[in-house]
């Protein structure tokens, strides 16, 4: 992998760890004498077809921006990204900016608008049920409470809705990035869906920042959905 990145981004290359999901992936910010980039090394095959999705993302509207797949190598599994410049959402919401939220939900409603209609090659309907199974199989493994909290209303949830879009699908204050632009990063799981998956996501991590800070974060939530 060094070689591949040496070559790709200039020697040396030092490697910064990000995350690890064991069994499933790991990240790392990769900085060499020319450029740097976001790495990403599978455990399983999907580096050709994570590449291949992000990279028909890059035919969407220049805001909210996203990575561009600058290399891929299907036999060590590993994709190379642009890095996408801004700071966490996380911050801004923590300090009470209204304005950013604002600008957060402006961009999702453009890249919502900008895919509506479109099936970019190498994306799948993210169906309510498909929804519907992946919270049941979290209500499984939770505490028996919440397990149960969660399929009572699983239960009473419609499994029909339209994937009129492109959706992230996994989004969060940390997914979400605010600098000059909007960037949204972490695109592995992006679908076709409705746009209310990824605005009902982020809504419910930002209530959760909420409970966990000990903050109320009710306005950042208001302004978010008012653009």
């Amino acid at each position: 992998m060094i070689e591949l990145l040496e070559e790709l981004l200039g020697r040396p290359v030092i490697l910064e760890d990000l995350k690890h999901k064991p069994g499933r992936r790991s990240t790392w910010r990769a900085v060499g004498s020319r450029q740097r980039g976001i790495v990403k090394r599978y455990e399983s095959d999907r580096a050709p077809a994570v590449a291949a999705r992000v990279a028909a993302l890059a035919g969407g509207p220049p805001e909210p921006v996203v990575p561009r797949v600058l290399a891929f190598d299907a036999d060590l599994h590993v994709i190379v990204l642009s890095e996408v410049p801004g700071a966490a959402f996380r911050d801004a919401v923590l300090a009470g900016d209204a304005e950013a939220c604002a600008r957060v939900g402006v961009a999702l409603a453009h890249w919502h608008l900008a895919w509506s209609g479109a099936a970019p090659p190498g994306f799948r309907a993210h169906t309510a049920g498909r929804e519907l199974d992946l919270l049941r199989a979290q209500a499984d493994i939770a505490p028996a409470e919440l397990g149960e909290a969660v399929r009572t209303v699983a239960s009473t949830m419609s499994d029909d809705w339209e994937c009129s879009t492109v959706v992230h699908r996994d989004l969060y204050e940390e997914q979400v990035l605010l600098g000059e632009q909007v960037g949204l990063i972490d695109l592995d799981d992006a679908a076709l869906g409705p746009p209310e998956l990824d605005l009902g996501n982020l809504l419910a991590h930002l209530e959760l920042l909420g409970v966990r800070s000990g903050m109320n974060l009710t306005l950042a939530g208001e302004a978010l959905r008012r653009e």
